[in-house]
């Protein structure tokens, strides 16, 4: 139990309304909840009581955000969670009238951090308020205390351009595609996509004070993205540096000069007259070369740099934090010597610095030491957005406790910084709630399996023998990174695709590769014997049925099914290679039956839920166009990015593919479709294929989904008998 001490018990703390507002939001009886500050104890740096008392809940806690964790743990001691699928308790709770009792959570890590850069765009990209909110209600109850937000930052951008003499229609070409905004933001590309709508600029410059003012409200601190000195070469001048990153070349202005003083001075200014007051130590992010390599290596140029960055924020901000990523750090290591870091570094005062460990899931930077910088630890986890069902649970709560247990130097905190949300929602309440107090994961699984869908009984048995299963499978230890799905492998030759799969993340060669490296399944026999279990774990939440209260049953039935589908589609993709190679026509195209029929049953099976139809995302991205012109160029850019992703030439396709029914049907199938047929024609006329022709094939196809509008992509079945009949079907 807790020591702490409530400041004057009978007050109320001064943020209980704003705490109020997120109990009533989730679906509680605000009413009847009661909220007193104390001052945090036993060692923690945050922390809340909650206690019951005749269908009465009183939460004493440090700040709005403790308090809200604190709710949270006593909606989980009543058997309830809230999560991205069930935002709210429905059905309703009654009072919690049963005996008196009583709980405590606390935390050491004074930074609870989440959100990545690229979050804005493979999740967040067409959000309006409604969805914000529920998100921010979402960090408050898990605990978030600093998430990065970037909306709106387009519109200080266009401003600062302006400001600083180019044309409104210059900025906006030059800051392209809504789906795009945070690689333009990031420096890495610029002017693809758009234009975007007339009312764009007043739009994001509402919910971006709405987001910023409700954050506040809970006692958060917003992190927010500052220009790195990226511009049009108009604005730049001749001679001035680039950098390059996936085929675009983006000039950026020495840090040392003048014009990028003015520049980022110009911004920072324009930033807080447009978006309000930062307070006045605002923690911002600022990440020049995030995946490209600064214009040289040279030690004291760098130093020079970093040292000239800094200064130019202190100039407006003396207080400031400078969040950096240390991505750069890890996937160019071989450019980013100890030497090279340390000067770059080396003029920030360490007070003013903190560092991210941003995949410290899988690549840990910190054991190698960070630079004797301040830091904070984060999971990536996924990648683009992409399909994948996958976690380490155990290698997570290892890593929090041993983050808590050995307080490792000038370690600040803990967080998430994924590239998309809504996936695996099993490694994100597991990671939030194990911030918060010691967490022995077979026990907390059970528990969680049970919150999940609201079930009691011999289904709340059922539920956790489920889930026992595939934290042995998908979930089991060494799962740090995904597997690529096959389904959205892009087939380019006449060999297996998946090794030219592009996985992101993993350190670059020296050379200037573009490409991430590549690895697959194949390597990894796990994944294919794994599917009987993982089948077995679909069919245990398909006997649960209608005795769950939440929906997320059905999605996690889909999700499972179609990773087996998926993963399974492999045997007819070797069989069409197989065949290929014997010269078997008649084997090859009963091999590309198979493969057809997988892939339209997973189609099928994902139309039978809103999150996994494409048609969901177009719906988001036309919302902000107000002409029907507007929003065929916002459904453009949107389906841009989760196909061929930029230029044909950018090599980065399918980096955010999905299991999206729509997506599945319009542009996969049809893909793997014509693989199959170039290579049976191949063996039809005895002769080689023409690689030249299957590659142009397959870039039409490409531009001609990306240039369609609209999807026809909504099954009405119910998804546990679509679901039960792909299974039976694979069972046979």
């Amino acid at each position: 139990m807790s020591t702490t001490t409530p400041r004057g018990a009978s007050e109320e703390a001064p943020w209980a309304d704003a705490v109020r507002g997120v109990v009533r939001r989730a679906g509680g009886d605000a009413s009847r909840v009661s909220f007193v500050e104390q001052h945090p104890g036993n060692g923690g740096v945050a922390d809340a009581t909650w206690t019951t008392s005749g269908g009465r809940l009183r939460i004493s806690a440090t700040d709005a955000v403790a308090a809200s964790v604190g709710y949270h743990h006593h909606l989980q001691a009543r058997g309830r969670r809230i999560t991205w699928e069930h935002p709210s308790l429905d059905p309703p709770l009654g009072p919690d009238d049963g005996p008196s009792r009583s709980a405590h959570v606390a935390t050491p890590f004074g930074t609870r951090y989440y959100l990545n850069l690229v979050t804005h765009a493979y999740s967040a990209a067409f959000w309006g308020w409604p969805r914000w909110e529920r998100e921010i209600d979402w960090m408050a109850l898990h605990g978030i205390n600093h998430p990065y937000v970037l909306t709106a930052h387009e519109v200080v951008l266009a401003e600062t351009l302006r400001r600083s003499g180019i044309t409104d229609e210059e900025a906006w070409t030059w800051i392209g595609s809504a789906a795009h905004l945070p690689w333009t933001a990031a420096g890495g590309m610029h002017s693809f996509g758009g234009p975007l709508p007339a009312s764009w600029p007043a739009r994001r410059l509402d919910l971006a004070r709405r987001i910023l003012a409700r954050t506040r409200e809970l006692g958060m601190t917003p992190v927010l993205p500052v220009a790195g000195g990226h511009v049009p070469d108009s604005l730049a001048g001749d001679g001035a540096d680039a950098i390059e990153w996936q085929g675009w070349r983006t000039p950026v202005l020495d840090p040392t000069g003048a014009a990028f003083r003015r520049f980022v001075t110009t911004f920072l200014e324009t930033q807080e007259e447009l978006l309000g007051d930062l307070g006045d130590r605002p923690v911002l992010a600022v990440d020049p070369y995030l995946e490209s390599l600064p214009p040289t290596g040279e030690v004291e140029t760098l130093a020079a740099a970093g040292a000239a960055t800094w200064d130019t924020i202190a100039g407006v901000h003396p207080d400031a934090t400078w969040l950096l990523q240390g991505w750069p750090f890890h996937y160019h290591q071989a450019f980013w010597t100890s030497e090279r870091v340390q000067a770059y570094l080396g003029g920030v005062p360490h007070e003013n610095l903190l560092l991210i460990d941003l995949w410290g899931e899988h690549a840990p930077m910190w054991r190698a030491g960070m630079h004797g910088r301040r830091w904070l630890w984060t999971a990536i986890h996924n990648f683009g957005g992409r399909f994948a069902l996958f976690g380490d649970l155990h290698g997570l709560v290892r890593d929090v406790e041993e983050l808590r247990r050995t307080r490792p130097d000038r370690l600040e905190g803990v967080g998430l910084a994924p590239e998309a949300i809504e996936n695996n929602t099993v490694y994100y309440e597991l990671a939030t709630d194990s911030a918060w107090g010691e967490t022995d994961v077979e026990t907390w699984l059970d528990r969680f399996a049970v919150q999940r869908y609201g079930v009691t009984g011999p289904a709340a048995d059922v539920a956790r023998n489920a889930w026992r299963l595939l934290a042995q499978t998908l979930y089991g230890p060494g799962r740090t990174r995904s597997i690529p799905s096959p389904v959205y492998a892009r087939p380019w030759s006449a060999a297996a695709p998946f090794a030219a799969q592009r996985v992101a993340g993993e350190a670059l060669p020296p050379g200037g590769s573009r490409m991430s490296a590549n690895i697959d399944a194949e390597n990894d026999p796990a994944v294919l014997g794994d599917l009987p279990t993982v089948s077995e774990s679909a069919r245990l939440l398909l006997a649960i049925g209608n005795r769950a209260i939440s929906d997320a049953l059905a999605r996690d039935v889909v999700e499972l099914v179609g990773h087996v589908l998926a993963q399974g589609s492999r045997a007819h993709i070797r069989g069409i290679l197989e065949c290929y190679a014997a010269h078997d026509a008649a084997g090859l195209r009963r091999h590309a039956l198979r493969l057809e029929q997988d892939l339209a049953d997973l189609d099928t099976l994902c139309a039978t839920r809103p999150e996994s139809r494409v048609s969901t995302w177009i719906a988001q991205a036309r919302r902000w166009g107000e002409t029907v012109a507007e929003a065929d160029v916002m459904e453009r850019d949107a389906r841009s990015l989760v196909s061929v992703w930029g230029h044909q030439t950018s090599g980065l396709h399918d980096y955010s593919g999905r299991h999206w029914a729509g997506l599945i049907k319009g542009l996969y199938l049809p893909r793997w479709r014509t693989w199959a047929a170039w290579l049976a024609d191949a063996v039809d006329r005895d002769a080689e294929p023409d690689v030249a022709v299957l590659r142009q094939r397959v870039v039409a196809l490409e531009e001609d989904w990306r240039a369609s509008l609209g999807s026809d992509d909504v099954n009405d079945e119910p998804p546990l008998v679509v679901a039960a009949h792909v299974l039976d079907r694979l069972s046979r």
